[in-house]
């Protein structure tokens, strides 16, 4: 073999394994779920947030794996499954749902977790109360309106 075909075998070998990217190319592990978190978002002002508030300000997040993360200790909870504003909660009674819904404190907007359900003057929509102690979460109703202000 002369030295410039050589080369040339070498070269082309070096191509493909690094591939056009110049990264070795290799099989692709399947994507990772475990930082993932719902995102949801206010249709009236855009505002995003994975941070989901209760009626004592304590946030919750959902995992893109269908569980309730308590933050203040890192607790999950499965069978949590986000769905745009909706999240299932057959966990605390059979065919009920949450429904993250938009308020705002002192001109901050904030995301609170809610019964699903219409809002209106007869029914307003209030905060759910969360609560875990040891391995149990326990999930309250309360008076607490969405914020507004």
């Amino acid at each position: 073999m002369t030295r410039a075909k050589a080369v040339l075998v070498a070269i082309a070998t070096l191509l493909e394994l690094t591939g056009c990217g110049g990264g070795l190319v290799g099989p692709t592990p399947p994507p990772s779920t475990a930082g993932q978190f719902a995102i949801f978002m206010d249709r009236e002002t855009g505002f995003t947030t994975s941070d989901v508030r209760d009626a004592q300000d304590q946030i919750v997040r959902f995992s893109a794996a269908g569980e309730l993360i308590w933050t203040p200790t890192t607790a999950r909870f499965p069978g949590y499954i986000a769905d745009g504003a909706v999240i299932t909660a057959d966990r605390q009674c059979a065919g009920c749902y949450f429904l993250v819904r938009f308020g705002t404190v002192n001109s901050q907007p904030h995301a609170y977790l809610t019964w699903a359900g219409d809002d209106s003057p007869e029914n307003p929509a209030t905060v759910l109360d969360l609560e875990v102690t040891d391995t149990q979460l326990t999930v309250s109703k309360t008076s607490m309106l969405v914020p507004r202000t």
